[in-house]
This record gives structure tokens, sequence and C-alpha cells, in this order.
């Protein structure tokens, strides 16, 4: 009788294939889009000093009120156009094997790319000193940083949030920060102690730490990226840091509204298909995903940024 491996030949898998994705991006959460019409144009911003005078307003039964006056500045965008594209060969639509899809796989391959780059942007404003004002920052070292001897978690986290003019609805954690900070035991007893009995084991939840410091979100960066040079062994590092930042963040932005950071995109994401029949013997298929964005911080106060939180 022949052995059992005689009798079969290997066959690709038409139900399982292995492909990595990055983790979830947080960035459309951070610095949500604002769709505009043209590729650069202004936009008002009201002076903020008007909204916030403290004014005589007596008026006498005869007088006339007195008189306060406001203001306007505007700023601008200009976006920047963003795209990958790739060939995919009739032949090899022709030739592939189930669960291949290469037309398919390609426009999700370079999008994840076009993804993966926009986080890096989003990540590399986010979490500069930079975008901050020069109140609305701090660089933590040695002991000082969280599980140091003398770290004060809490505190740090307590002053972000209310250290942004507008109070901060959102915390965005670089993944290495959170999972320290998410087993400090001061941490842990304070989310014990608005929890209750609900909470259990040796780390809290992103929900559980929203609900103590009563924000809206806590936002955990998790995502990669290879930061090798073409033909060197991969190195996968984090696009976020070893910060955090509290935020305060509009989903839907709009007229007369505040929030830390927009991105404006005058085309949103979409994919361009093309054909050439010269191209190998049954032509062609060019897929290229693209779009344009501006990213912009438009109320840097609303942002408070805490730096090297974890060493």
């Amino acid at each position: 009788m022949p052995e059992p491996k005689a009798l079969h030949k290997d066959a690709v898998l038409s139900n399982l294939s292995i492909k990595y994705r990055n983790a979830d991006m947080i960035w459309p959460f951070l610095m949500p889009i604002v769709k505009v019409n043209k590729r650069s144009d202004v936009y008002y911003v009201y002076n903020k000093e008007d909204s916030f005078k403290l004014v005589d307003d007596r008026i006498s039964p005869k007088g006339y009120a007195n008189e306060a006056d406001w203001g306007v500045a505007d700023a601008n965008y200009s976006v920047k156009d963003h795209a990958q594209g790739d060939w995919v060969p009739q032949e090899t639509i022709d030739n592939s094997d189930n669960p291949l899809q290469p037309e398919i796989d390609t426009n999700d391959f370079l999008n994840m790319l076009l993804d993966v780059a926009q986080e890096k942007r989003i990540a590399d404003i986010i979490f500069a000193a930079a975008s901050y004002p020069s109140g609305n920052k701090v660089q933590l070292s040695g002991n000082d940083q969280w599980g140091g001897s003398t770290d004060d978690s809490i505190d740090d986290i307590q002053v972000a949030i209310e250290g942004c003019f507008q109070r901060a609805n959102t915390l965005a954690f670089g993944v290495d920060a959170w999972l320290k900070f998410r087993k400090l035991p001061e941490i842990l007893d304070a989310c014990k102690a608005t929890a209750g009995a609900t909470l259990k084991g040796g780390m809290v939840s992103a929900q559980e730490v929203a609900t103590f410091f009563e924000v809206e979100r806590v936002l955990i960066g998790r995502s990669r990226y290879n930061s090798s040079k073409p033909g060197q062994t991969a190195s996968y590092t984090r696009l976020w840091g070893k910060h955090c930042a509290a935020l305060y963040v509009d989903p839907t932005p709009g007229i007369k509204t505040v929030t830390f950071g927009v991105t404006f995109a005058e085309t949103l994401r979409f994919t361009a298909r093309d054909f050439d029949k010269r191209r190998g013997l049954k032509g062609a298929h060019y897929i290229r995903p693209g779009w344009n964005s501006d990213e912009k911080i438009v109320a840097s106060d609303c942002g408070y940024l805490i730096e090297d939180a974890v060493a």
C-alpha cells in the first residue's frame, strides 16, 4: 500500500492565506478630515481674545450700551497629492489560484501603504514638541517618567487635560507608554475606586481610563513601519513614540468650531484604473489609489504633550 503522502499532490489552499496588516489607524480620530472644494484656500479664525473679554455691561436708564468689537483673521491650507501605483498583467490575473485576487490584492496593498504614510504624518505632528505652545508641554526624565520612584502619572494626565484651552476630550498614547501606564499601581487603584468591583486583573482598559479621567476616548497608537532601507533586513518600528498627548478634538469640525487639528482634503481616497494593451502578450491593468491632504494644526492650545512619558 502506498504511503498517504504518495497519494496526494500539494495544492494551494483556497480557504486560508496569511497577510500581515497594520494595527488600526488612529489618525482620523485625532485630526479628522475636512472636505474642501479647492486645492488651496483660506479660512477665517475668530480673534480668540475677543470672546473672553470681561466687559462693563452696566447701562443707565437713558444711556447707550458700551460697545464691544470683534474681529477675524485668516489662515490658509494647501493640499498635497499622495498616490501609489502598480501594473497587474492580465496573464497574472488569468493564472492566479484561489484565494489570490491580483487586482483586489494590489489595490488593498497600495491603500495600506497610503495608510501607513498618513499615520506617520499625523504621528509626527501629534508627538512633536514644536506643535504645542510653550506652556502646553512637559518632558519627563529619569525617575519622573512613569514607573519611576517619583512619578505622578495621575497629575501628569490631569494637568495635560486641563492644560488645554478647551478641556481635552481625547488621550492619545504611544503603545509603549500605554503598556507601562495601564499597569501603574496608582492607575489601577484609581480606576478600581471608580469602577468598583467591576475592575478585574492587573491592567486597566482604555475605557476605564477614559471613565476615570472623564474624557470621551483613549486611543492607542500601535501601528508599525519598516524603517530599514530597501534591500536591508526589515526592522519594524512603532509609528507612535513613547509619549502621550491630550487633545480637544471635534469629530466633525465645521463653522464656528474649535479643534486641535484637521486634515484638509480636496479629493478623498479613490482608485484610478487604466489598461495598456501593449504591455505583455495580453496587456496589463494599472491600479493607482490616491488622494490629497493638508494636515494642519488649527488650535495648538487645544493640545498638551507629555514627551518621553516612559524610558
